[in-house]
């Protein structure tokens, strides 16, 4: 008696098993994982960040079938041409190796390999959803100076986050008309701004995410402590500037290029900005991405090279400490789908001392309200 009692038990239970079983999706079973989220065996990750290098990312799993065996299962094309890579990146789960990345025509590229893979519809669907949710979780507000001047009020503490490290710390708003000076609040603080600028204090601008009231704005700070110190006790001799979309400095009316470009890769907007720039900003924007040691921008401004004339401005940069712009100008010219800049710049070579570099370039565009694009670039 006993044992049919534990027969029909076992029975019961191994019915209430299967029960359950058959109520989980029936192409796969997933486990959560500790963050929470549902993983398969076949999950792949789809990361934003605004370089390869940036350690600074945002995150998701991908585990829609149609997406998962494209990748797994690819058609492999081969090509010459030169990808226009965006900010996003495709990995499998289980490996921190980067995998693919995504052009801005939604195809998957082997860029060791210059091989391309065409997703198919359904699946390239997939991926912009989750691409446009991702992008906005991850990148800054483009919002006007005159607006922003409102949220970041005088004597405002907010966050500053870097988009490359990843690393936060808060400052208060002291003054400035034409942009916000600001200072870190403690020592503490000041100690994580010179993790951000390793190198030490400089000038150079930096694409950073302002936060405040559950507002991230887009946002670019540099690294220089100058002016009035109105918190003494924080370890940091003065102020630091942060600018926001059409800010400007003390000394100019006009934006600030460089914090405009830094504002504009805060926001993920860097393409944008690009197709809607002159012949003379893209020219003088390539300097001050070189000046700023910022290689995905350098790749960006000069998608239009060979890649022979890529690698050798790369090679040629190796050697030069520093850059900067100095005077330029658009050569004249009567064709509206053609133009040639010439623009001087001062550099410390790492053996040659301080030289003038010539930097003539050519820009196309297939109409007169298409992009401009760089086509040839000569350095003397």
């Amino acid at each position: 008696m006993l044992f049919m009692r534990f027969t029909r038990w076992m029975a019961c239970g191994i019915f209430m098993v299967l029960l359950v079983l058959a109520s989980m999706p029936g192409n796969a079973v997933y486990a959560k994982s500790s963050h929470g989220e549902s993983r398969s065996a076949a999950s792949l990750l789809l990361s934003v960040r605004t370089s390869p290098s940036a350690l600074f990312e945002d995150h998701i799993v991908i585990n829609d079938s149609d997406f998962v065996n494209a990748v797994n299962s690819p058609s492999w094309q081969a090509s010459d041409e030169t990808p226009r890579l965006t900010d996003l990146y495709i990995s499998r789960e289980a490996s921190t190796s980067l995998l693919l990345r995504v052009d801005s025509s939604g195809r998957l590229w082997d860029d060791n390999r210059r091989k391309l893979l065409i997703l198919p519809a359904k699946a390239e669907a997939k991926l912009n959803q989750a691409a446009a949710a991702l992008r906005e979780r991850h990148y800054g507000k483009l919002l006007d100076w005159q607006e922003a001047e409102k949220l970041f009020s005088r004597k405002a503490i907010f966050v500053i986050k870097d988009m490359e490290t990843g690393l936060s710390f808060r400052v208060q708003r002291r003054a400035g008309h034409d942009h916000a000076d600001v200072q870190p609040v403690t020592k503490a603080d000041t100690e994580i701004m010179k993790q951000i600028y390793n190198k030490g204090w400089t000038w150079d601008r930096k694409a950073v995410i302002a936060e405040k009231d559950g507002k991230q704005i887009a946002a670019s700070m540099n690294g220089m402590p100058h002016g009035g110190d109105g918190i003494p006790e924080n370890g940091f001799s003065g102020h630091f500037c942060v600018h926001f979309l059409n800010s400007s400095t003390h000394k100019s009316d006009a934006p600030d290029l460089p914090h405009q470009l830094m504002v504009h890769k805060a926001a993920g907007m860097l393409r944008p900005y690009f197709a809607d720039s002159s012949p003379y900003r893209l020219g003088q924007s390539l300097i001050e991405a070189l000046h700023h040691e910022d290689p995905e921008m350098v790749r960006l401004l000069t998608e239009g090279l060979s890649s022979e004339q890529s690698v050798a401005l790369l090679q040629q940069k190796q050697d030069w400490r520093s850059i900067r712009k100095k005077d330029g100008r658009e050569l004249p010219g009567q064709e509206s789908l053609l133009s040639e800049i010439q623009l001087e710049a001062e550099i410390l070579h790492a053996t040659r001392g301080k030289r003038l570099l010539q930097f003539h370039s050519q820009f196309v565009r297939t109409s007169p309200v298409s992009p401009w694009e760089m086509k040839e670039l000569t350095i003397s």
